[in-house]
């Protein structure tokens, strides 16, 4: 399977182009990476019941995108997907990736063995490093990236060690989403002792970044990362000699880079901690349930500590962003999430189209999307007028980022806007405005310019395509149902 990714790369694979409508591009059976019959199953269903062709073949072709095409090596107990277009595993993209395939693991063995094994792989990939975010199949290259200058040092195994808080909580997330559906996730002990180390590592290094800047210079061991690169684009590096931009303690953890890779302006990135919040309160339930069913290790009493742990430091972060978190925007007057803080009272609002997002806040867990502060979050969010990313154009409208260039607009935004209403006209303009942000490839992409389509960036994004799919099931699970079928 990995021979196939890699000619797949290696010639350039990009989906068919047509300018008229949504072509059936799905890659042929022969060549893809992995295969699940329950998702074949569920799309051929899906799909004869849906009214607008354009959306049945977009959501055939997107909805296993990942299986078809990123699964680029899968041995029982071990899986490695890659992003795409790069040879690499994102903890955060490969968690999100495979969301949509959570229903039918109980349909599907060979599917539940698929991403049991994905499990095991960010296990092992967070106990080599908790810093980083993305990983090779292996060790036996170096990346372009090994000349980076980080503490703790990089080895091989790491493709990229930029510090984004979210890639922990993917972790947790892909953990527990598979363990609701799997009844034989860790039913070795091994494992689960391995996935419970990992773990106490994802708490230990969110609770150390959530030290002040003050406090670590006055620690023995200093700053515990640091990052700089030889680069010219500064979004690619950390000032303050790798440190980032100084900060107090607010009791939410630092995040010195956002889940679109791109260096954060203040340290505490509000959406990525109230994803932490989510996930360690999740993942107490896991250790709890797998207490219940008489597994608790070697070491009860360490194991009930990582639990009060994970509690604690739920709770400790929450407060924080309920304390330093939330602004009055000075241009609305009205209470808002900050997308990141420092703690000495400053502040950027914007929004960035990656997920963790503040428009995905509801999407994440951590609020109900009818909470007030979430719909003036969402107002300013959605809005040129108070989101410097916002942007407006012949071909659609939606949140962009630093990443991608000013006035590209990221379909991920499209999408989560979408998922986080319940307003029938505005999900059917999300559907349109999709629709044709494709520029008839078939496929979501990474980006498009705001006046024009067919200016658009990455064709193989996987992580995009399987939200789309994510949206179209939510859709028929939702009153909202009437506007896919006849």
């Amino acid at each position: 399977m990995l021979l196939i990714v890699l000619t797949l790369l290696l010639a350039g694979w990009v989906p068919t182009y047509s300018s008229t409508h949504v072509p059936n591009a799905r890659i042929p059976q022969a060549n893809r990476t992995f295969t699940s019959t329950a998702v074949n199953d569920y799309l051929t269903t899906l799909a004869g019941r849906m009214k607008d062709r354009n959306l049945a073949r977009l959501v055939t072709n997107t909805l296993p995108n990942t299986l078809d095409t990123t699964v680029a090596s899968f041995d029982f107990g071990d899986t490695f997907i890659i992003t795409g277009d790069i040879n690499a595993m994102w903890l955060r993209d490969s968690c999100n990736q495979v969301l949509p395939y959570m229903r039918f693991i109980k349909q599907d063995p060979h599917l539940e063995s698929m991403l049991q094994g994905l499990v095991m792989r960010m296990t092992r990939s967070v106990l080599l490093d908790s810093y980083a975010n993305a990983f090779n199949f292996d060790s036996s290259e170096a990346t372009e990236h090994m000349e980076d200058v980080r503490n703790p040092p990089m080895t091989n195994a790491t493709f990229e060690g930029k510090y984004e808080l979210d890639s922990l909580a993917a972790f947790l997330k892909l953990s527990r989403s598979v363990y609701a559906q799997s009844d034989t996730l860790f039913d070795d002990d091994e494992d689960y002792l391995l996935w419970l180390k990992a773990v106490d590592r994802v708490v230990e290094t969110i609770m150390r970044q959530q030290m002040s800047t003050s406090e670590e210079e006055e620690s023995r061991e200093g700053a515990a990362y640091t990052f700089e690169r030889l680069t010219s684009t500064s979004t690619d590096t950390l000032m303050q000699s790798g440190k980032g931009a100084p900060c107090a303690r607010t009791n939410m953890s630092k995040c010195q880079f956002r889940p679109s890779d791109d260096a954060t302006t203040f340290p505490f990135l509000v959406p990525a901690n109230a994803m932490a919040v989510v996930e360690l309160r999740e993942t107490v339930n896991v250790i709890v349930s797998q207490i219940g069913r008489g597994k608790s290790g070697p070491n009860v009493e360490r194991v009930y500590k990582l639990i009060d742990d994970l509690t604690l430091l739920a709770e400790s972060i929450h407060q924080g962003i309920e304390t330093f978190g939330k602004i009055t925007h000075p241009l609305t007057g009205k209470v808002v999430f900050a997308y990141e803080v420092d703690g000495y009272g400053n502040f950027v609002f914007m929004d960035d189209a990656n997920i963790p997002s503040l428009l995905s806040l509801p999407y994440l867990g951590y609020v109900d999307k009818n909470d007030p502060v979430y719909l003036n979050t969402r107002e300013a969010v959605l809005s040129a007028d108070t989101n410097p990313f916002f942007f407006q154009g012949r071909a659609g409208e939606g949140v962009g980022g630093p990443h991608a260039g000013y006035g590209m607009v990221w379909p991920m935004s499209i999408i989560v806007r979408a998922l986080t209403t319940d307003d029938e006209a505005e999900i059917k303009d999300c559907l349109d405005t999709l629709v044709h942000s494709t520029a008839g490839t078939g496929f979501m992409h990474e980006s498009f310019w705001k006046d024009d389509v067919k200016d658009f960036t990455r064709s193989w994004f996987a992580w995009a395509n399987s939200l789309f799919g994510e949206l179209i099931m939510s859709l028929v699970d939702s009153e909202n149902e009437h506007l896919l079928f006849q």
